[in-house]
């Protein structure tokens, strides 16, 4: 893509990742809001967003999984402009909702590889570097369940609930989604409050969430 896209760093200029240009856009409302909501908007454009939802990570792997935080970004946004100016920008909202529909899909059904609302595949940490690609088949075998990539998918739904309210409010059309989203939250949350022992990534034990590797499917 050759569009002007925000980067703050001259240094690492013209390489960008999209996980961070929705924070970067975030800050930028409070200067220009305009820019802002282009900015988030080409990241579901055609010409960026894949057929089947996904958009690009970096400029150098595009396929990449980077945490989704588009949704919130464009929530931020909409609500931070919604301050400022005494009302918010509907119409940006809505132009965000089928892109960040189709995002959602894609991930729910390519990282959750047993559909049970636990996410795994891909850098989805805040720059936690592990021992081996997350992206890539296990050293080890089996699968790899990360409470990182659960947890940014229950903000996700949560994000997306929040969209579908506030356009409800203009458009009935988006509660039958508001629905959906809100049971979805609460499968992943579900998944993750489970004790690892009943295959979950919650340990009462050490009072933390694990990543967990699972040599055998479960059911």
């Amino acid at each position: 893509n050759a569009d002007v896209i925000l980067m703050p760093d001259k240094w690492e200029y013209p390489w960008y990742a999209s996980w961070d240009l929705a924070f970067h856009c975030v800050a930028m409302v409070m200067i220009d809001p305009a820019f802002a909501k282009q900015q988030l908007k080409l990241l579901i454009e055609p010409r960026y967003q894949h057929p089947y939802g996904t958009i690009p990570a970096y400029e150098w792997d595009f396929n990449a999984a980077n945490p989704p935080v588009i949704a919130w970004a464009a929530w931020q946004v909409y609500q931070m402009e919604r301050s400022i100016r005494g009302e918010g920008d509907v119409e940006f909202l809505e132009s965000m909702f089928d892109g960040l529909v189709m995002m959602l899909s894609w991930w729910l059904n390519r990282k959750d590889s047993e559909g049970k609302g636990v996410f795994g595949g891909g850098f989805l940490g805040l720059d936690n570097i592990g021992i081996f690609d997350r992206d890539q088949p296990l050293p080890t075998g089996g699968k790899l369940e990360q409470s990182d990539g659960t947890g940014w998918m229950a903000m996700f739904q949560l994000h997306m609930l929040e969209i579908a309210l506030e356009l409800s409010l203009e458009n009935p059309h988006h509660i039958p989604a508001a629905i959906r989203f809100g049971q979805d939250f609460a499968l992943i949350a579900k998944a993750l409050q489970t004790d690892t022992g009943g295959h979950g990534l919650w340990n009462s034990d050490e009072g933390v969430y694990f990543d967990v590797i699972r040599l055998d499917a479960w059911r």
